[in-house]
């Protein structure tokens, strides 16, 4: 299986995993897996271990990932492959509160009679859970930092792009707010920081028709982040303004009409 296969694989594994379909995560794994975390000090070896301590697990929890970008490290032979994955957690428990956490895993892959499975998985940003929680933190107290939830999201699918470092991007389109190039690459604005992707704004845009308003040259929006159009600028929900030509002025102003009014 090559990196770039791998890659993917951990990414679909992961995001299943957060959409509470567990099986390809276990199913993935090494007999003999070692599973560090996400609770402090929790240590799982086996995936016999593992399918029992998930079997007893009983949660009303919700998760939502945001940027997922997913990066091979350094490998010994080339039949191992580490992957490290990053990407913000949403845990929306059942009266609608939210925790929000960065979230960082490091997979190590091992490929056994030309099958890859996951050897070792460690969060390794451990958190402090109730002692009465078994994989997620279903009780919690008034200590815990949580926010309203306020609106609930159906899960949408995600733009794959190049990153750097031969890393791979898997962004929700609803929280980018605009893609800007510079030179042969392109920075990604989310609501949260910025990404770098090796591929054309141009490329870009043809691969995803109809998902990014072209207000520029230089930049793609996402319409949805667009507050008020003026000449000769477009605003967005966080303050930022992006340019317009003059002479696209009209034409963009139209566009972005239509691309609104497809989503009512």
């Amino acid at each position: 299986m090559t990196t770039q296969a791998l890659l993917r694989l951990s990414a679909d594994i992961i995001t299943r995993y957060y959409n509470n379909e567990i099986e390809p995560f276990l199913a993935a794994c090494h007999p003999d897996v070692l599973w560090i975390g996400p609770a402090n000090t929790q240590i799982i070896r086996t995936r016999e271990t593992l399918i029992k301590t998930f079997a007893e697990e009983h949660h009303n929890l919700r998760f939502e990932m945001h940027d997922l970008v997913t990066v091979p490290l350094m490998t010994p032979s080339s039949k191992v492959l580490e992957v490290l994955l990053f990407y913000d957690v949403d845990t929306i428990w059942p009266d609608n509160s939210m925790q929000r956490v960065k979230q960082r895993v490091q997979l190590s892959w091992v490929v056994e009679g030309g099958q890859p499975f996951i050897r070792v998985c460690h969060v390794s940003n451990a958190l402090d859970y109730d002692d009465r929680d078994v994989i997620y933190p279903v009780h919690y107290g008034e200590d815990r930092v949580r926010v309203a939830v306020l609106s609930g999201e159906d899960r949408a699918p995600r733009i794959v792009l190049k990153g750097a470092n031969k890393a791979m991007l898997y962004l929700r389109p609803a929280y980018i707010d605009y893609l800007e190039t510079s030179g042969m690459h392109t920075y990604i604005h989310t609501q949260n920081d910025i990404r770098e992707s090796t591929e054309r704004l141009t490329a870009i845009d043809k691969r995803y028709p109809g998902l990014f308003l072209r207000c520029h040259e230089s930049y793609l929006v996402n319409p949805d982040r667009v507050t008020e159009i003026t000449r000769f600028h477009l605003t967005l929900i966080n303050g930022t303004t992006l340019p317009i030509p003059e002479k696209k002025y009209t034409t963009v102003k139209k566009r972005l009409s239509e691309m609104l009014a497809k989503e009512k």
